[in-house]
């Protein structure tokens, strides 16, 4: 360590190496006693930054860690490594994870809203169509969920790995949710949707509203169906539980249609078989909301209505939570609408309840304990 005065400027400068890198730069000291603590003070601050670029992670290497560790044996693996090839285009991820801030989220946050979204073409005719559309930007549910994987792997460094992750304020980083869909089919839009010429997909619809299951668990082979004891068994579901769900009658006597048409003289279909024909399913269920003008009814909707329909029938919470197989009851408490005239039922059971305690008390008085 050096210290030495430069032609022209009133401090003290320090000449040192330290970890093989060398460092020239002012003490900001006159005084040569001072300058010599504040040189050792530079030389402190030096060793301690090169012992902390060895042993603190940067945003890559917790990414990198998480994704191995965690989140590539999940079935969305593949969609989740797109995500974070997201996050290393437009965040520093050279930064140690201990020095990641809200402004440099808030900037990556921009730049993600900047840039295109990809249309699913796949032909070149689809491709010239899309090309001809207005271009689309990458929308605020997509972002979060870039910020959900970071949040994701930050936390598995601290908890794992025991890094010293920045305190950033995730719910205000985040764009705010969307209102969740309150949109459920009527009887009458339920019994429009039977009445169909394509009557494979109106047992689809049957099936998919009678079980409130996801349209991913909605092919059947007829090895997962038990007709006997009235159920069918998913093996794999969105939260990777294999659930047993109870098929009702009207379900069981579709099904016990379609195995006597797919049988052919045979005495079972084969096991591995499907129950349902999804060829060209998204086609023929465009054309179904065509011609019914359900424009804004999506596929998951059917689920929304088999929560919403269980509700009202007087099913709780809890009992429904376990049939839509959702780990937290607030989710469950999405699907589950509640109308008015059920909230008015509530409190006009409440308001009789008092009358009768009100009734009761008359001629009684009333002391202070």
């Amino acid at each position: 360590m050096r210290l030495y005065q430069r032609t022209g400027s009133p401090f003290w400068w320090l000449d040192t190496t330290v970890g093989g890198n060398r460092y020239r730069g002012s003490t900001g000291e006159t005084g040569k006693r001072e300058a010599k603590k504040a040189a050792d003070r530079i030389v402190d601050q030096l060793e301690q930054n090169l012992k902390r670029a060895g042993e603190v992670w940067t945003i890559s290497q917790a990414l990198g860690k998480w994704y191995t560790e965690h989140a590539e044996i999940k079935r969305s693996g593949d969609a989740i490594w797109s995500n974070i090839g997201n996050i290393e285009r437009c965040l520093d991820c050279s930064t140690p994870v201990d020095m990641l801030t809200s402004a440099m989220l808030m900037d990556f946050r921009a730049k993600r809203r900047g840039e295109p979204a990809y249309r699913s073409a796949t032909t070149e005719k689809a491709k010239e169509r899309a090309a001809k559309l207005p271009p689309r930007y990458v929308q605020a549910p997509t972002i979060n969920r870039d910020l959900a994987y970071l949040q994701a792997a930050l936390r598995h460094a601290k908890l794992m790995h025991l890094q010293p992750v920045a305190d950033i304020p995730w719910s205000k980083i985040k764009y705010p949710e969307n209102e969740p869909r309150n949109r459920f089919a009527s009887h009458d839009e339920f019994e429009a949707m039977q009445s169909i010429d394509d009557a494979d997909l109106a047992d689809i619809i049957l099936a998919a509203t009678a079980t409130g299951l996801r349209r991913g668990n909605m092919r059947w082979t007829w090895r997962q169906v038990d007709l006997r004891g009235k159920t069918v068994t998913i093996a794999r579901t969105k939260g990777r539980v294999p659930i047993i769900v109870r098929l009702s009658a009207p379900v069981v006597e579709m099904l016990k249609r379609r195995r006597a048409a797919a049988t052919k003289g045979t005495e079972v279909p084969s096991p591995d078989a499907e129950v349902f024909d999804f060829t060209n399913f998204r086609r023929r269920w465009e054309r179904l909301r065509k011609s019914l003008g359900m424009a804004d009814f999506h596929w998951h909707d059917l689920r929304h209505t088999f929560g919403t329909w269980a509700r009202k029938c007087g099913v709780d919470l809890p009992t429904l939570k376990e049939a839509m197989a959702h780990r937290d009851i607030k989710t469950t408490m999405r699907y589950a609408q509640v109308e008015a005239d059920e909230i008015a039922t509530t409190f006009d059971k409440v308001g009789d309840r008092m009358a009768q305690s009100t009734a009761h008390s008359e001629g009684k008085s009333w002391k202070a304990s």
